[in-house]
């Protein structure tokens, strides 16, 4: 704003100056006319010096607006991808996190899903084996009589008293004293022997006790309540 009221007072001034050399005819005219030219210019120059000067500036300031304007706009736009670059590993990572937590959620599931049908199909095996062992006993006891060449005529499973009775043979019962006891004995073990070579047996189908009896369903000796040894009945 100073610049163009000094650029005014001087067109002013070197405007004046040049109306008094138009005007002075005592001159050489020569002489008058070349500093009136040089006094004109001076005043064009003084009037039209200051508004350039304001127009270049303006003109700097706005191409610098701009440069900066490109420059904050550039800055803006690289700041706002590296935002969008950053948002999109956080989303990466997060999908991947995510995947990985439903993958091993699915493995553990599927670990334990293998796990269960394994033990079921364990557990079956096992009930079809000891049902198997069972049915495999009673045809044993079915033969018996055969393989303990008639001492034993018959051999019977309760399963109410988890109890394996043997009949020994009235031709068995005419021995007397320590050798009928000798007989039973051999027909107690017998029995045992016949259980532990079939089980493991089904829960609900075990053999506790062995009952040794005669024809008439006398009772000859049986398993003790507690450690399940011989007791000849005759020893009361």
């Amino acid at each position: 704003m100073g610049e163009k009221i000094l650029g005014l007072v001087l067109t002013i001034v070197f405007g004046y100056i040049t109306y008094r050399l138009y005007k002075n005819n005592s001159m050489k005219k020569g002489v008058r006319l070349g500093l009136t030219i040089f006094t004109s210019i001076l005043t064009v120059s003084s009037l039209v010096g200051p508004y350039m000067e304001s127009s270049n500036k303006a003109t700097d300031s706005s191409t610098v607006s701009k440069a900066d304007s490109q420059a904050f706009s550039k800055k803006a736009s690289s700041n706002n991808e590296k935002g969008k670059e950053k948002e999109s590993r956080s989303e990466s990572k997060s999908s991947a996190a995510k995947v990985k937590s439903e993958s091993k959620s699915q493995s553990v599931s599927s670990s334990k899903s293998e796990s269960q049908s394994e033990s079921k199909l364990v557990e079956s095996t096992k009930n079809k084996n000891e049902q198997k062992n069972f049915e495999k006993f009673q045809q044993d006891l079915g033969d018996a009589p055969s393989t303990t060449k008639g001492s034993i005529t018959s051999a019977n499973y309760d399963q109410t008293s988890e109890t394996l009775k043997l009949t020994l043979s009235d031709e068995a019962l005419d021995l007397q004293g320590a050798q009928l006891k000798e007989v039973v004995r051999a027909a107690w073990n017998a029995g045992n022997s016949l259980v532990d070579s079939d089980k493991p047996f089904p829960d609900d189908k075990q053999v506790v006790s062995i009952i040794i009896q005669d024809s008439a369903g006398n009772q000859l000796a049986h398993s003790s309540a507690f450690l399940h040894e011989f007791k000849y009945d005759a020893d009361k």
